[in-house]
């Protein structure tokens, strides 16, 4: 490896776990930033334990004591305290491995001891086991980044140092989660995080996502959370503070039996700065189909996949409500440019008389404008 003849090499990005690391140990202290592709982690099968040539780049790493900027995937507190040398000048910190049912206590106070990490971006905290709340604890946490994240985890980790507005882009919600976590959540980003919450825009084509997980052994749609109060509904209301949250454009919703009661909770949560709904698995009735045409009448765009729909006469109502509840939009009664898009059903629709499209079972999703 000849870059460790550089001279002037400061700054390395590693995105193919074929590239060898041994080099590393040659750069010592003149690396200041360090990418690492999660590919790299590899642990012993069934286990967490890495695997000897994660256990060796991770003992690479800790020998590039300058870092002040790094992206690596650890995942444990183990991980985090093998690279520890390589820590202790850091600044900006990306954690970029995947989701592991591990201790996140451990990895928090970790983090939370490290002197001058200002900036951290966690990619996948979902299955981090937090036991107890870090709301409180002395941090010196500037920016706090969350793409995937639940409301346990929101609620427990500290927010009250930053000065920028934690972010995340999808929450996940699963059986063992309340209604009082959710809340938990939304308070800790109201009253403690200065800067408030954000959705975190990646891009044109980024949809932010709420997503209520089912037991794996479980091939129903989600239908209640950790209390027998817990249901749907309750849930949805109590994310209304988050999807209130600035940058919401697009959102998507997975997994959950649409009935009128539930798209009525969904169109008191869903800000008017949303333009975009796409409901993937789970079912829709034909009064659901109506209400959501109803409740939300300034969408621009909806996505219908993978859903059971007892008949195509309710995508067909729909389309006939939302064109409808369209033209309450503009002072001349010009309906707003509406597009619905159907996969895995078999749906007609019959658009402005004349025009229609067809979806067959498993044919590619394709979009359909439509105007009154």
């Amino acid at each position: 490896m000849q870059l460790a003849g550089l001279p002037a090499l400061s700054s390395v990005s590693l995105l193919d776990s074929s590239c060898p690391t041994q080099f590393l140990n040659t750069l010592g202290n003149r690396l200041t930033a360090l990418h690492l592709d999660r590919a790299y982690r590899q642990v012993q099968a069934g286990t967490h334990t890495p695997a000897p040539a994660w256990q060796a780049t991770l003992e690479h790493v800790a020998r590039c004591t300058a870092l002040q900027a790094l992206a690596i995937p650890c995942v444990t507190s183990e991980e985090l305290g093998t690279v520890a040398p390589a820590l202790q000048q850091l600044r900006r910190l990306h954690l970029n491995g995947p989701c592991e049912d591990v201790d996140g206590d451990a990895v928090v106070e970790r983090l939370l001891g490290l002197p001058h990490l200002t900036s951290l971006k966690w990619d996948d905290i979902t299955k981090h086991k937090l036991r107890r709340s870090h709301a409180s604890s002395p941090c010196r946490w500037k920016e706090l980044s969350l793409p995937y994240v639940n409301p346990r985890q929101l609620a427990r980790l500290p927010l009250h140092s930053l000065t920028s507005p934690v972010s995340w882009r999808h929450v996940a919600l699963d059986h063992r989660t309340s209604v009082a976590e959710v809340q938990a959540a939304a308070d800790n980003v109201a009253r403690r995080c200065p800067a408030g919450g954000v959705w975190w825009d990646t891009g044109d084509n980024w949809w932010g996502a709420v997503a209520f997980n089912r037991p794996p052994d479980d091939a129903e749609p989600f239908a209640q959370g950790a209390g027998e109060g817990d249901t749907p509904v309750a849930l949805l209301r109590a994310l209304r503070p988050l999807l209130a949250a600035p940058g919401l454009a697009r959102l998507w919703v997975y997994n959950l039996a649409w009935d009128v009661e539930l798209v009525k909770a969904l169109g008191e949560a869903v800000p008017r700065t949303c333009t975009a709904l796409d409901l993937t698995v789970g079912a829709a009735d034909l009064p659901a189909c109506v209400q959501l045409a109803q409740s939300l009448p300034w969408l621009d765009e909806v996505c219908l996949c993978a859903l059971a729909i007892p008949s195509p006469h309710a995508v067909t109502a729909y389309a006939a409500a939302a064109t409808c509840a369209a033209g309450l939009l503009f002072a001349d009664g010009r309906p707003r440019l509406r597009r619905v898009r159907v996969s895995s059903c078999c749906i007609s629709l019959r658009l402005g008389g004349a025009r229609q499209g067809r979806w067959k079972v498993k044919e590619v999703q394709r979009f359909t404008s439509m105007s009154r």
